[in-house]
């Protein structure tokens, strides 16, 4: 009888140390796949927060290009911390990204130019004594569009430089008096695509006066009230396309004349209106999308045309 119930106690302990070493196991199991969901759900969280500030980032890189140039809607792709993000132009549903009809011009067809006529009583016509250079053109009013008369195409910037007058006998002339209409002034602007960075040669003849600008910055300078001068030299370009603006005014009641022109044939000279270029026809909608193995991002970019005021939003990939 004592054998049975010393028998039945071991037996008893086994099972309940049985029983206590399953419910360790468990629990340690439990802790176990506790610990692994968890360090899952933080890696998942961790790719999460990776994946969505890389496309951020790929979609404020494309901002800046598109700042920097408006009509360049293709964007390479990034690598942001390891992660490759491919960012894309959404176009507006009902909009439109093309150039406005008026920048779409031939190639090599010559140059866009505004023509301005002025009245004798303007206080910079007529000026005795002659006055001399002055820095830029657009520091008079003389290129002002209450002065402008049209705009229109000039195939070549090779006009007289003795007895030009380009107002007689046209519906805008108005002589004051005088045997010609005098006192006028144009603006020409023109994209000039160069073979290779290098420098060209250029001959520049005006009376009154003249300004060579490239890229809004005046590179070569021939104003005043002056007869008919001539400058030559050479004008850095860069392989590609370069704007190229010149101004010209006449201001006395003598002669006139403006000559400009480039000596190599191989610069293809395109007219290019102001504005053009400079601010798309559409609004700039962005998205960028970013994923690795466990997440996918993606957030979008609606901004205006000047690329401005955007509004971000995070789309569902």
């Amino acid at each position: 009888m004592k054998t049975t119930l010393k028998t039945q106690k071991g037996a008893a302990a086994i099972i309940g140390a049985i029983v206590v070493a399953a419910g360790v196991l468990s629990i340690s199991l439990s802790v176990t796949i506790i610990a692994l969901n968890n360090k899952a759900s933080l890696e998942s969280f961790a790719d999460s927060v990776q994946s969505f500030y890389s496309a951020e980032a790929g979609a404020g890189e494309a901002l800046m290009q598109l700042r920097k140039e408006p009509a360049n809607l293709t964007f390479n792709d990034i690598v942001v911390g390891g992660l490759t993000v491919s960012t894309e132009f959404i176009e507006e549903e009902g909009g439109s990204c093309d150039q406005p009809e008026q920048c779409d011009y031939p190639s090599d067809s010559g140059w866009w130019s505004e023509y301005f006529n002025y009245s004798v009583n303007h206080p910079d016509m007529e000026v005795n004594p002659y006055p001399g250079p002055t820095p830029t053109p657009t520091e008079h009013d003389w290129y002002d569009d209450n002065y402008k008369t049209h705009e229109q195409i000039d195939a070549n910037l090779e006009f007289l430089t003795s007895m030009w007058f380009p107002y007689d006998g046209t519906e805008w002339e108005d002589m004051e008096g005088f045997n010609h209409d005098y006192h006028f002034g144009m603006h020409w602007r023109a994209i000039v695509t160069a073979p290779a960075d290098d420098n060209y040669s250029y001959a520049l003849a005006s009376d009154d006066d003249s300004w060579v600008l490239v890229g809004g910055i005046v590179i070569v300078n021939n104003s005043g009230t002056h007869p008919a001068f001539t400058k030559t030299g050479d004008i850095f370009l860069t392989a590609g396309d370069n704007i190229v603006e010149i101004y010209f005014t006449e201001r006395h009641t003598i002669e006139s004349g403006m000559s400009f022109s480039f000596d190599d044939p191989s610069l293809i000279i395109t007219p290019y209106p102001e504005g053009c270029g400079e601010d798309l026809e559409c609004n700039s909608n962005i998205e960028a999308t970013a994923s690795t193995t466990k997440a996918t991002r993606k957030v979008r970019y609606t901004c205006n045309n000047q690329i401005a005021n955007c509004l971000w939003s995070e789309l569902t990939p």
